[in-house]
């Protein structure tokens, strides 16, 4: 797995025209930020699932819709862009939320690892700690 970086590793949703029809494929990226859509699978997973379903996407054409990957085939150009918008906003918004915790957690772990000095002096918060 990735280590964590500056920026979010968003899952890649991609439209595509077939013949006539379009395809929609979404695909996670493998890195820290992206176990919340494993973490929260069943909701997302749910979640998509309603999608489809609300969008009238025929059972036929979907290959393993789930948060972290899918595919759908045979949609309306119309269907395929409202989908991908649908997903983008759902998925991004978990990964994109899920990297700024994990950036805040870093950011704190490392402050706490410069308060273990002994006798040291936080300037940011102008305290000294003694032991």
């Amino acid at each position: 797995m990735r280590r964590l970086t500056k920026e979010p590793a968003l899952p890649k949703i991609d439209v595509t025209k077939e013949g006539r029809y379009w395809r929609l494929d979404w695909d996670y990226q493998e890195a820290p930020e992206s176990k919340v859509l494993l973490t929260n699978r069943e909701f997302l997973d749910g979640y998509v699932c309603g999608l489809l379903d609300a969008l009238g996407v025929s059972a036929g054409g979907i290959c393993r819709p789930s948060a972290r990957t899918g595919t759908v085939k045979k949609l309306s150009e119309k269907t395929a862009l409202h989908l991908s918008t649908l997903l983008e906003d759902l998925l991004h918004s978990h990964v994109k939320a899920e990297h700024r915790r994990l950036l805040n957690a870093a950011e704190v772990e490392d402050m706490m690892r410069g308060c273990k000095l002994e006798g040291a002096t936080d300037h940011k918060f102008g305290i000294t700690r003694e032991h």
